[in-house]
């Protein structure tokens, strides 16, 4: 993606403040701010790394409509922890950079923050809601809600439904079996009865022998729960369903809701839950949202309106910007104190609490029968 196609297309929205595109502040000339940003271009989370690229850079051509000029720069760590944690080193070490952001994954972001806090980068903004990580650390600003509480919302619904038996098939890492262990607890205390747990490996290369197990006819599943990321979780319920007959619910997690899911037209997807932890952008009535499709409609890239990753690289973004337009001297000390005051995002609170977590949305959506992800 052509950072300066973006630029380009967003300047075209070059409205007046009342129009509530621009931040109300005076807009000021300023030295370009650079961030680093680690994301798997490559390998199985390239496509969630080139919608959550999309969301910044419509977050960063706003910014710069505001006077505010971000240089990202972009690194590949090929889904690959050690190569998240080179490249956080990297961008630790080197003192022109202010922050970083976009860490995707529990594994990754557990082996790369440490080397985030020893070298004194803040962090603002990482795909991962597990609660091993949020143990407070003044430099890592977390903006979605936890794994436990988007887990615990999912079984309550499993449980509102008159479900009471749950195959679960989860991922080898430390993602899968943190989230298995706190399903475990929180189905307990629902009521709820784990029926099978299968541990599938993170790339899903072995993910239909696990649903086979998991939804066996002999534990008697009323519904099924994908702890996958995207690609193995779409394969898994397509052969759910295809070759298992299962025809019960099945539920993902809120990081599974990227473009390539709003865009299957497989037919064993409709009725899929899954929690978000962003509003829907397509529908969402906050001013935020607003905002993000109207740079999205000048920049040409309706396909934005689609993904939630999208929407969620556009939140970190935004946080990110409005931190940095009250960072005069470009000091990383600086963008933490910015940080520790609230942020009203177009209408949206950020507040970041004794945990640094800024953002505690949830809503429980669904794949439908057109194949659009609605509420």
């Amino acid at each position: 993606m052509k950072r300066r196609t973006l630029l380009e297309g967003a300047g075209a929205l070059a409205l007046p403040a009342s129009s509530g595109l621009l931040w109300p502040s005076v807009v000021r000339a300023a030295p370009k701010v650079r961030v680093g940003l680690a994301l798997p271009f490559t390998g199985v989370q390239a496509e969630v790394a080139a919608d959550l690229r999309l969301g910044y850079e419509l977050a960063f051509a706003h910014a710069e409509q505001s006077g505010l000029e971000i240089d990202p720069v972009w690194e590949d760590d090929k889904a690959s922890a050690d190569e998240t944690v080179r490249l956080i080193d990297k961008f630790s070490k080197d003192r022109s950079i202010i922050a970083a952001s976009g860490i995707v994954g529990t594994p990754h972001a557990k082996a790369a923050l440490p080397v985030a806090i020893k070298g004194g980068l803040p962090v603002v903004g990482l795909r991962s809601g597990a609660a091993e990580l949020r143990d407070g650390s003044p430099l890592v600003f977390h903006l979605r809600a936890s794994f436990s509480d988007e887990l615990t919302l999912m079984l309550s619904t499993i449980k509102g439904a008159g479900l009471d038996r749950l195959a679960v098939v989860y991922s080898d890492d430390a993602f899968g079996k943190s989230s298995m262990e706190h399903v475990k607890v929180a189905a307990a205390k629902l009521g709820l009865t784990i029926a099978s747990a299968v541990a599938a490996e993170r790339t899903g290369k072995d993910v239909i022998q696990a649903v086979d197990k998991a939804v066996d006819i002999q534990h008697k599943a009323g519904a099924l729960l994908m702890l996958m990321i995207v690609a193995p979780m779409v394969k898994g319920v397509t052969h759910a369903r295809t070759t298992k007959f299962f025809m019960n619910p099945v539920f993902c997690m809120s990081f599974c809701a990227t473009r390539q899911l709003a865009d299957s037209t497989e037919k064993s997807l409709a009725g899929l839950g899954l929690v978000s932890a962003f509003p829907l952008p397509r529908s969402s009535t906050t001013e935020l949202a607003g905002r993000f499709r109207r740079l999205a409609e000048a920049a040409k890239r309706p396909e934005a309106l689609r993904s939630l990753t999208a929407f969620e690289g556009f939140m970190y973004g935004s946080v990110l910007s409005a931190a940095l337009s009250k960072v005069p001297d470009g000091q990383r000390s600086s963008l933490q104190t910015a940080l520790k005051r609230p942020i009203d995002l177009a209408g949206v609170r950020v507040a970041f609490d004794t945990q640094n977590v800024g953002y505690h949305y949830l809503q429980v959506v669904r794949k439908s029968g057109s194949g659009e992800i609605k509420a």
